[in-house]
């Protein structure tokens, strides 16, 4: 585990690099046709949303409009649980806003960045999301502002690529290289025009756990946790486990008996890769949190009339790691998993097509006995 990225490190989670990553505001793939305000309002309530992470997930061997390609995600903190929302934003290699070639990491550690105009004439220079008021801040980080409060964007933190550990029992594809692997061999094969792509589809097809890089979390005692927990259920009979972690969801199941063999599965996951925030495993399974209000039947299908599939999964232990942040004990929910277009689809009208995202909640009313 390591510390956030530092100032000069975090020269690499801006656009150009195509970053994965927690927090701060969105890298956006194309600075151009962002989500307006109605596509960044919850659905439920209205609420204006928070950006929570973003995926780089390449298909460019299997598609070439799909060489760059991202999800950006979406949650409400208003809502209890959180409403999510998902959009995908995808690109050829040989494209208006990007270099053909691989973009020279060290040398951006190394010198000042220039200013991403692009984005600056769009989006709030607080919160990052798309404002007809750039390039001052939004009306909401604007009300923040006046009101003294910080400004709304979680902590940021890169992603790195690693493979899940998984029991014998549980079936999960194995993981075949990491990001750093990748970005070695496009340095060894840096006279092969094909290595960054190669790097790079390689990469995408490796991902089935991806972690966060952040300081270690220590759980706090169990007894103390539950005592909380007991306390905020008297006055609150619909509150959240996951303001006390993960851990505390386990302690709590078997201090009162619930047999529930799903979160007993998802727990096992967890306990074998406890810095693991978001699942990938195109084409394959949720893995969900428990047996109850899991999602009925297929995906709806996407706009363009093709099937959706599987793709990945936020997990519940990002709460935890995004201590500290705003609005962090706003963040509610089991586990999110977000479904794509089987055919990653163009929109020849939309820069960003809106996938499905299904939002697991814990079951508190299940578990708790009448």
């Amino acid at each position: 585990m390591q510390d956030p990225p530092s100032e000069v490190e975090k020269r690499l989670l801006r656009r150009q690099f195509f970053p994965s990553k927690v927090g701060g505001r969105p890298a956006w793939l194309i600075p151009a046709n962002l989500p307006g305000e109605e596509e960044l309002a919850c659905l439920r309530c209205s609420s204006r949303m928070r950006f929570l992470m973003q995926i780089y997930a390449s298909q460019g061997t299997r598609k070439e409009s799909c060489f760059h390609r991202t999800l950006h995600i979406f949650v409400c903190t208003n809502c209890q649980p959180n409403e999510v929302r998902v959009f995908r934003a995808q690109l050829p290699r040989d494209c208006p806003y990007y270099s053909y070639d691989e973009p020279d990491r060290e040398a951006a550690i190394h010198s000042e960045p220039l200013p991403d105009a692009e984005l600056e004439a769009l989006c709030c220079p607080h919160c990052g999301l798309a404002s007809g008021k750039a390039p001052e801040l939004c009306s909401d980080c604007d009300r923040r502002a006046r009101n003294g409060d910080p400004p709304v964007p979680f902590a940021e933190f890169e992603i790195s690529v690693s493979a899940a550990n998984v029991s014998d029992d549980e079936e999960e594809e194995p993981a075949t290289i990491e990001t750093s692997a990748a970005e070695r061999r496009a340095e060894e094969d840096g006279n092969n025009p094909d290595a960054y792509a190669e790097a790079v589809q390689e990469t995408a097809d490796a991902v089935q756990g991806i972690q966060v890089t952040d300081r270690d979390k220590k759980d706090t005692d169990a007894l103390a946790k539950l005592k909380a927990y007991q306390e905020m259920v008297r006055e609150d009979p619909e509150a959240a486990l996951d303001k006390f972690g993960a851990s505390f969801a386990s302690e709590w199941v078997e201090e009162h008996s619930v047999k529930d063999p799903v979160f007993a599965r998802f727990q096992r996951f967890h306990e074998e890769n406890k810095s693991h925030v978001l699942r990938y495993h195109l084409q394959g399974v949720p893995r969900w949190f428990c047996r109850h209000r899991q999602l009925e039947g297929e995906a709806p299908i996407c706009h363009c009339g093709g099937s959706r599939i599987f793709e990945c999964q936020v997990q519940p232990m990002i709460i935890s790691l995004l201590a500290g942040s705003p609005l962090q004990d706003r963040l509610d929910f089991g586990t999110i998993c977000i479904y794509s277009c089987e055919e990653s689809c163009d929109d020849p009208e939309r820069s960003y097509v809106e996938e499905f995202a299904y939002v697991q909640p814990e079951p508190v009313s299940e578990w708790i006995p009448a």
